[in-house]
């Protein structure tokens, strides 16, 4: 163990500062406890302890009784303690210094210059500089940008709300939850330690007496919610709403939308806020603006969990789309698992549930904070992986984070437990250490996994001649030349981590099962009854729901090209999200013109239609021009075309949804109804016509 200016080495600080903070002693074994070593550890550490106090004038005192304590002047006690914090901060790791960084950086609205970093970091500019590289990499997930230039210093820039989430990620990824939730009220010794290590966690960022004071509101406002919120959304609602008043004070606020304000001042939610609000003005004797108060709307709001848990009620409240998608998300991971997930009321209502708050928060650029996320990773990669691609597949307009992945490989983790009620049932035991030990081991399987048929014996030599794919399960007590994942090495005793540590090796064995094996066909195709049908009926639905929610009517300037009406139709795709970059769709679209007439004979309406991989999701428009375009018909006479019909699509567009966009081009022929109101009606009208449309296509489809 490295030794630091203090000629001590990490250990042996820790055991100095443990007995500063006890002026009345403590025995050898209740500092071992508080260190996490051996009492023989502390011992051997007492000597470098004792020579460090003699040369800050204190003095090491082991008395029979009393046990062991430093004594000197409470001044000196303070000094020392001091002087070892000011000693760690220069043996700080790069993580560390990269938190001690952003914290600096956050909290100052001025460039700070690089040289002075380094000064408060210990360490040489060129330290400092790499750290920034770091620093600006984490920064940028929140869209924050450093601003690093030669004689200027180092400067944060980006928008009140993004700088917020970052401070909040920052201290909540240092917090101790279970520390902050149990923190006792009232002062004493073991509370003083423990605020310290809350105040130190908090990082400069938040003043932890105001902390406190925000918790008693908070607490209040989650009593008034008609609903329950999670002891890790409490804290996080508690740091949030810490940070508002931190940063009112400073002068700074949260700029919102009016459009955003008018749809959270209609929430149930926005009340509770104003309470809130309302009691921080009085407690803090600081102006709360309406945007902050729509900003703790927002927070609240992002902890909701609904009180009612029935399907019925789901289905009644819930976003379609959002339905629609976390169906869609359960038969993607039914057909790479090949479990039957289907009939699993409690993973769809949990899901939507969940899935709806985490939309929520996504859109309103709020954090996902998932303190488990590291284990889930580590001990379910594939499960992980699946998700991943699952909700990167299903919802590819949101950035699904890591973490929100890691909720959901939960939900499905405890679906698939359900749903492997009979597995495994065939169990291959490996124990050389003799029939007594083998015996238990065999007692405890059979307690854990009651669904086990037959368990076999076998000797470490008779392993070579049997086919170990005849077995759900080989559990051995020795390690074995196999690859590692095709057993679990246990102790004769099995404990319950080694239990949980064969479910995470059963869950793992039946994912990778499934994916080279599927019991589910990849292909839904043909709109028959039965499951295959209720799913493409489902899939169909939310492409309508798309379709119809992004048509719009655009007039453009009077052209006679063709090419330049193409270009500005595509620019207003463009600026509403619905293509990435105009540019490849508008040469898609002219290159289509070459193909042959695309104006609807008897009409003033021109057809366009592409698939283009810079297209983000199906969508129809009809573009008005001032002046008539010469375009050539289908029937190759020319025409002139008033209005441009554009449909559009994704390249991996599905066949459901090919079907679906489809019918508008058929209704042009069959319904001259539809065809009059394309023409010459107005946005409202276009989208009723739609509306008709697609009502006869899913009565005629599905009925």
């Amino acid at each position: 163990m490295g030794h630091g200016a203090t000629g001590l080495s990490t250990r042996e600080v820790r055991l100095v500062e443990v007995l500063l903070r006890q002026p009345d002693g403590l025995t050898a074994g209740d500092i071992a406890d508080q260190l996490s070593v051996s009492a023989r550890t502390v011992h051997r550490d007492l000597q470098a302890a004792s020579d460090f106090f003699d040369s800050h004038g204190l003095t090491l005192v082991r008395q029979a009784g009393r046990g062991i304590s430093v004594q000197g002047t409470l001044e000196t006690r303070e000094q020392v303690l001091e002087a070892l914090q000011d000693a760690r901060s220069s043996e700080l790791t790069s993580e560390e210094r990269q938190v001690s960084l952003l914290r600096m950086l956050l909290a100052s609205d001025q460039p700070i210059k690089l040289r002075a970093l380094a000064s408060r970091l210990e360490v040489s500019v060129g330290t400092v500089s790499r750290d920034l590289d770091e620093v600006e990499a984490w920064l940028a997930d929140f869209r924050i940008s450093l601003l690093r230039r030669r004689g200027y210093g180092v400067e944060v820039l980006g928008k009140e709300g993004d700088r917020r989430r970052a401070m909040s990620r920052v201290i909540l990824q240092n917090l101790d939850e279970a520390a902050f939730l149990s923190l006792p009220q009232e002062p004493g010794e073991s509370a003083g330690r423990a605020a310290d290590h809350i105040a130190d966690r908090l990082l400069g960022l938040i003043d932890e007496d105001r902390l406190r004071e925000v918790e008693d509101l908070t607490g209040a406002a989650v009593e008034r919610l008609p609903y329950a919120i999670a002891d890790s959304a409490f804290v996080r609602l508690c740091v949030h709403f810490a940070l508002v008043v931190e940063r009112v004070l400073q002068g700074e606020k949260i700029e919102m939308g009016e459009e955003i304000l008018q749809r959270l001042r209609k929430t149930d939610e926005y009340g509770h806020a104003e309470r809130l609000a309302q009691a921080i003005k009085e407690g803090f004797h600081i102006d709360v603006p309406e945007g902050e108060v729509a900003y703790m709307t927002m927070h609240l709001r992002g902890t909701k969990l609904r009180e009612d848990d029935t399907l019925e009620r789901y289905f009644e409240s819930s976003d379609l789309e959002v339905a629609s998608r976390v169906k869609a998300l359960i038969r993607y991971m039914a057909e790479q698992t090949g479990v039957s997930l289907a009939g699993d009321s409690s993973l769809y209502t949990g899901l939507l549930a969940h899935i709806e708050r985490s939309i929520h928060r996504l859109r309103e650029n709020m954090d996902i904070y998932n303190p488990l996320l590291a284990e889930i990773k580590q001990d379910y990669p594939a499960l992980f992986d699946l998700v991943n691609q699952g909700m990167n597949k299903v919802f590819m307009d949101e950035k699904i984070p890591e973490e929100e992945v890691g909720f959901v490989a939960m939900h499905f983790g405890a679906a698939l437990d359900r749903r492997q009620g009979n597995f495994p049932q065939h169990v291959l035991i490996i124990c050389p250490s003799g029939i007594g030990s083998s015996k238990m081991l065999v007692s405890k399987l059979e307690t854990a996994f009651p669904q086990i048929q037959q368990i076999r014996h076998a000797s470490f030599f008779e392993l070579e001649r049997l086919d170990t794919d005849d077995f759900d399960l080989i559990v051995s007590t020795v390690s074995l030349s196999m690859p590692e994942e095709t057993y679990v090495q246990v102790q004769p005793f099995l404990s319950d981590d080694e239990v949980e540590k064969i479910r995470d090796h059963l869950r793992e064995k039946s994912l990778n099962a499934g994916l080279t094996n599927r019991a589910v066909p990849e292909s839904r195709e043909g709109s028959g009854g039965g499951q295959a049908g209720f799913y493409q009926m489902v899939e169909t639905t939310q492409v309508i729901g798309e379709l119809i929610e992004d048509v719009f009517l655009e007039r453009h300037e009077a052209t006679s090209s063709v090419p330049e009406a193409v270009c500005w139709v595509c620019g207003s795709l463009a600026r509403r999200g619905l293509v990435s970059e105009p540019g490849p769709l508008e040469a898609a679209l002219l290159s289509r013109l070459e193909l042959g007439g695309v104006g609807i004979p008897a009409t003033t309406l021109a057809l366009f239609h592409a698939r283009e991989a810079s297209v983000v999701r199906p969508a129809f428009s009809v573009h008005e021009f001032d002046e008539p375009l010469e375009i050539e018909g289908m029937d190759e006479a020319t025409m002139q075309a008033r209005r441009i019909l554009l449909m559009i699509g994704p390249l991996n567009l599905s066949a459901v949804a090919l079907e679906a966009i489809s019918e508008i081009s058929v209704a042009m022929v069959e319904q001259p109804e539809a065809r009059k109101v394309f023409e010459s009606g107005s946005d409202d009208q276009i989208v009723t016509a739609l509306q008709s449309i697609f009502t006869n296509y899913l009565q005629d489809k599905f009925s």
